[in-house]
């Protein structure tokens, strides 16, 4: 009862916080994550552990538990013990005050703290205490000031701990906690500033708070240990003596870690709360989470870039560009993979080649590195492969939502995966204030473009009566609306010169593709079309617009997101609106007819192109990661974001 009363207090506080809205919409991304529709994706997070789910496990798998309620309660705890003892299995350790209002409590399952032979309300005495009386029990502490949870939310972190990882290296749960502010979803090292952040729902709310998260810290009220990992942790007693509770356990987390048994934020799970308390980083704790080296035994900052695929792709091409560079400039990079070494790209660092994600991860935990994610799948990967060595960074290239439009789950995956941890890096304003609207606040570097590819050719005769276009049918590039405004155009339309994978995008006689060319073959056509033409719905940078100024080619193209920084409309380039085929089918036809407009789009595009080579831009991405390498090196906070 006052469980559910605590439910209902909070449930009103966040409904008159967000409004009927965004509170219905809310709830109902979190009944959907929560739902039997989860998934589980190929770096190990799953949404797949439901309530209904843990109960039939915990019908068949159930471990008995041993639940400390430290302090002084003034909930019906008896009513809150007759329910909880039978249910959970459970063992009770309470004070001599909590203990006298437990009628109906047998003496067996009951221990007094501070009486003989029974601890006092500290982990060290506990620890020793069920090592001696309840080696076979797991552990629940709870604040017995707090409204005390129900059996289920219980039952949902004891499968968590045992069914969530299927090499069984989670050891220890902590919920969320639901506030009359919102919820809390465990908590973050915020390395930007050297210290401990809640993580709360941000201003955009995409159900990421009930995506399952691994933390690095946790408060005592709600945390559950596995027997096992109670055993098994490496935390030696003098290392506790003297500190509170919660500190006890931010000590735990810390060793557990350093045996790679992971503590887990099973978020779904949460639980009402009438206040909270922020952990803090402390003494050695601060120092494990804060300095790290990222050198390798000659001195050289080693970078290491986790990719899922190395197929013909922008984003990995910029990869690839970025392990070049910083190799040329004196890192010692390379790259780890679920494929092997590219043949379509002169990639001049080693590529190590995984069979899945979590052999990667095995061999990864043990590098001193800057490791950085490059797909938000491989974000988990590199975050579990930085907590003990190394130094997690989070190339950013799109906000990685858009690429799920009808999958709700998978967006809020994609969303959780963005966490402060990380010291993070994208290449365009619009990718700056998306992650900012969720809680991150990134470095901003461009992408760029190989000068040597890409660029006028003297002897280049452009066709008067030719358009060139990406032809791709990948629903962000609405490649549709391009063709559509070149068709409705009929027998005035101008050859159609198009490249990529896709040979049979579009069946038309006038239609000129060329199957997966190279640099040089790309580059001939942006000089030898009268227009290039770029109709994205989203880009999360678009760098062809920026190949093809670099080489002269005027661009038509619209608000794609990602390349606002650089297109500017009526100067170096013509932006028409999204859908709009009559506006494209005009514009075409008006630069067409003007070869004076043409030549002036393009001289401005040329001045845009010649600020974003790939040589000013490494040069600053060398500078970011050298900051990064000193910080690490002295504990600091990462290097001040740069937004120029």
């Amino acid at each position: 009862m006052v469980e559910g009363l605590a439910r209902l207090l909070g449930a009103g506080a966040m409904f008159l916080r967000l409004g009927p809205r965004r509170y219905l919409r809310r709830r109902r991304s979190i009944q959907e994550i929560r739902g039997r529709r989860g998934a589980t994706f190929a770096n190990g997070v799953t949404t797949r552990l439901t309530s209904s789910g843990a109960q039939a496990w915990h019908r068949v798998h159930w471990r008995p538990i041993t639940i400390v309620l430290a302090g002084e309660t003034s909930d019906d705890v008896a009513a809150w013990a007759r329910l909880a003892v039978p249910e959970l299995h459970a063992h009770l350790l309470v004070s001599p005050s909590t203990a006298a209002r437990l009628k109906g409590i047998e003496a067996d399952d009951l221990t007094i703290a501070g009486t003989e032979d029974a601890p006092s309300f500290d982990l060290v005495e506990i620890r020793r205490w069920m090592l001696r009386k309840r080696r076979n029990h797991d552990l629940l502490l709870l604040d017995a000031s707090q409204p005390l949870p129900d059996t289920g939310a219980v039952i949902e972190m004891q499968c968590a701990a045992y069914d969530y990882h299927h090499a069984g290296e989670v050891g220890c749960v902590t919920p969320s906690y639901r506030t009359a502010d919102g919820i809390i979803s465990g908590y973050d090292v915020d390395r930007a500033v050297g210290e401990i952040a809640p993580a709360r729902t941000p201003s955009a709310d995409y159900g990421q708070s009930a995506i399952p998260r691994y933390v690095l810290t946790a408060g005592y009220h709600g945390f559950f240990v596995r027997g096992r990992a109670l055993d098994r942790v490496d935390a030696a007693d003098r290392e506790l003596v003297g500190l509170d509770l919660d500190r006890q356990v931010a000590h735990f987390i810390r060793r557990a870690w350093a045996g790679n048994i992971r503590t887990l934020c099973f978020s779904s799970t949460e639980l009402p709360v009438s206040r909270t308390s922020l952990p803090q980083l402390f003494g050695e704790q601060r120092a494990w989470a804060m300095q790290r080296t990222v050198t390798n035994a000659e001195g050289e900052t080693r970078v290491v870039f986790v990719l899922n695929a190395t197929s013909v792709s922008g984003g990995i091409r910029a990869v690839f560009e970025l392990a070049n560079g910083l190799s040329e400039r004196g890192f010692d990079v390379d790259i780890w993979s679920l494929q092997d070494h590219p043949t379509w790209f002169d990639l001049r660092v080693p590529v190590r080649t995984f069979y899945s994600y979590e052999d990667l991860l095995l061999a990864l935990r043990s590098v001193d590195a800057i490791k950085v994610a490059t797909w938000w799948e491989t974000a988990e990967i590199v975050w579990l492969a930085s907590v003990n060595h190394g130094l997690p960074a989070y190339l950013i290239q799109e906000f990685e939502t858009w690429f799920y439009p009808d999958d709700e789950v998978a967006r809020a995956a994609v969303v959780a995966s963005y966490r402060r941890e990380f010291a993070s890096i994208t290449e365009a304003s619009y990718q700056v204030g998306e992650l900012e609207s969720v809680g991150v606040t990134p470095t901003l570097i461009p992408h760029g473009y190989d000068p040597t590819a890409f660029h006028v050719i003297p002897d280049a005769t452009r066709r008067d009566d030719a358009i060139l276009a990406l032809g791709r049918s990948f629903f962000q590039k609405n490649f549709a609306m391009t063709a559509r405004a070149w068709q409705s155009l009929g027998d005035e339309r101008p050859t159609f010169l198009l490249f990529g994978g896709e040979p049979d995008i579009l069946d038309d006689p006038r239609v000129e593709y060329s199957v997966r060319p190279t640099d040089a073959q790309v580059n001939a056509l942006y000089n030898s079309a009268a227009l290039f033409v770029q109709t994205s719905r989203h880009e999360g940078f678009c760098l062809p617009i920026l190949e093809a100024m670099a080489a002269g080619c005027p661009v038509i193209t619209t608000d794609s997101h990602g390349n606002r920084d650089f297109c500017v409309d009526g100067v170096n380039c013509v932006i028409v609106p999204q859908d709009d085929d009559v506006a494209l089918a005009d514009t075409i036809t008006r630069l067409m007819r003007d070869p004076e407009e043409r030549e002036r789009l393009s001289a401005n595009g040329l001045r845009t192109a010649a600020d974003y080579t790939w040589p000013i831009v490494l040069d600053r991405v060398g500078a970011f990661y050298r900051q990064l390498t000193a910080s690490a090196a002295q504990g600091a906070p990462h290097p001040s974001n740069d937004r120029s």
